[in-house]
């Protein structure tokens, strides 16, 4: 995965959380939220990939991806519904980490360190 892709992957999500919290108190696309409400759910799966996968290769501030992690969800569950979302999140989840695997877990986390270390919320401590 490139570097470009990683980074709006993982921070981009920020800006999505607060596009979609101002489309459940204005008037939105339907198909706009779900869009939203579903990359929130890859950010959400990266940031547990990262925390089930990095730490024993990096220092990882889990409190704050799981934070992400959770913001993200809750989010995309008052868009997508709790059973829709959880379906959608487990989908997800499963998929992410099939990607760790197929990289390979040392490879993928690096690239997410490296992509994570221009700015925003500071996941990797070192």
């Amino acid at each position: 995965m490139g570097t470009g892709r990683a980074v709006n992957m993982l921070f981009g999500p920020l800006a999505v959380v607060a596009v979609t919290a101002s489309c459940l108190i204005g008037p939105c696309r339907a198909e706009g939220q779900e869009e939203q409400a579903l990359a929130l759910l890859r950010a959400s799966s990266a940031q547990s990939a990262i925390i089930t996968f990095c730490a024993k290769h990096f220092s990882v501030d889990g409190t704050t991806a799981l934070k992400i992690s959770q913001t993200a969800r809750d989010v995309a569950t008052k868009v997508l519904g709790e059973e829709r979302s959880e379906a959608a999140f487990k989908d997800e989840l499963a998929r992410r980490f099939d990607e760790v695997k197929a990289v390979g877990e040392q490879q993928w986390c690096a690239e997410q360190r490296t992509a994570l270390a221009g700015g925003g919320p500071k996941i990797f401590r070192d």
